[in-house]
Formats: structure tokens, sequence, C-alpha cells
């Protein structure tokens, strides 16, 4: 983590115009905060055993907290994304038709939208994407999840793969969060309370 917050800081001084607005920055400090953890940061204390699943398209993310702490020795990275899903399906309707079929047609079933698609199509669909699904499971089973004993938090845009294609949406203890800028809002608040333990050291006192 040092060596991306030195990267990260390597360029300090920034000029940039954003919607015919120019802006000229200079970054102070860097903050870093685990994956996935941001967006689950405004549900409460979150005693106890619980799990996040961050999937994303290209990367899945897991991580244990406890007692509202996350557990830095638990965050696991694979890539295992909802790309691979996607492109299992194109590889099998590829079989069927002349030519390839693009993500843009398969990403509105996987979200429940099948109401301009084939039969042949949404069953390949669902086959696959119930395999894909359920193989999320057994892998956060693997990472130490206990359905009996903690919390699930599921996040991210494949969220809706576990939420249409299994019965974990039914399980008590089960939280998706649907908010695709849980993450960018997450963060803010993060970063917000950073800054103020950073000032109020800095004041010796009371930051606002």
């Amino acid at each position: 983590m040092k060596t991306f917050k030195e990267y990260l800081l390597q360029k300090q001084d920034l000029v940039f115009e954003y919607r015919k607005q120019r802006y000229e920055v200079h970054i102070c400090d860097v903050a870093m905060f685990p994956q996935g953890f941001a967006a689950i940061c405004q549900c409460g204390r979150m005693e106890g055993f619980n799990m996040i699943v961050d999937i994303g398209n290209g990367t899945m993310n897991i991580m244990q907290i406890h007692n509202g702490k996350p557990l830095v020795k638990s965050l696991i990275t694979e890539k295992y994304g909802v790309s691979c899903c996607i492109k299992e399906i194109q590889h099998e309707l590829t079989k069927n038709y002349t030519d390839e079929v693009p993500e843009e047609m398969i990403e509105p079933l996987l979200r429940g939208n099948k109401s301009n698609s084939s039969k042949g199509i949404l069953d390949v669909t669902e086959t696959i994407a119930t395999r894909y699904a359920n193989e999320i499971m057994k892998r956060l089973v693997s990472y130490g999840y206990k359905e009996d004993l903690m919390r699930l938090y599921v996040i991210g845009g494949g969220g809706c793969l576990l939420k249409n294609y299994t019965d974990v949406v039914d399980k008590e203890g089960v939280f998706f969060i649907d908010d695709i800028c849980a993450n960018a809002k997450g963060y803010k608040t993060l970063a917000a309370g950073y800054l103020k333990v950073v000032l109020t050291r800095q004041t010796g006192g009371d930051s606002e």
C-alpha cells in the first residue's frame, strides 16, 4: 500500500479542464480504504461477523468485517467478474448463430429484461448464469461465508446475478446494495472523516 500511495503522489500538482471550467489542484495527501468497504460504511456498526462481495465486470472482491472493522487479511480479489459469465454465454450462442452476439444484448438479460429475446437465447443465458451464480456462492463459502453465522452484503453490478439466478435473495441476513454510486458516496464519507481527524491533530483540538 505504501508503494501505491507513493505512486499516486508522484504528481501532486494537476491542471485540467472539466465542463469548460479550468482547475488547478494540489494533492496534499492520499487516503486508501479497502475495496468494497466504502460501499457499506454507512450501513451502521455492523456488529458480529459480516462478509462483503463486490462483483464487478472484471473482478470479484471479498472481505470480512468483524464488529465494524475490516479484516484486511481476509481481502480476496478474483478475476471472476461478470465478463466471465458473458463470454461463456457469447461462446455458447455463437455455436447457433453466424455472428457473435454482442455484450449489449446479453447484459439486459442478466438484469432480468427478457422481453425481446428468443427462448433459445433465454435458455442458454439462464443455464450459464445460474451455473456462474452458484459458483460464486461456492467460492464465498470457501472463503469463510457461513450463512447462519454472518451477514452477507452484495454490491456491484454483478449482484443482479445472485439476485436473479440464486435463492440467496430470499435468505435472512443477505443485503443487496443496488446503488451504483455506493462506493463513491462511501469514499466521500470516509475521506471526510479522515480529513477531520488530520485537522484535529494539526490544530490540537476540535476541527469544527
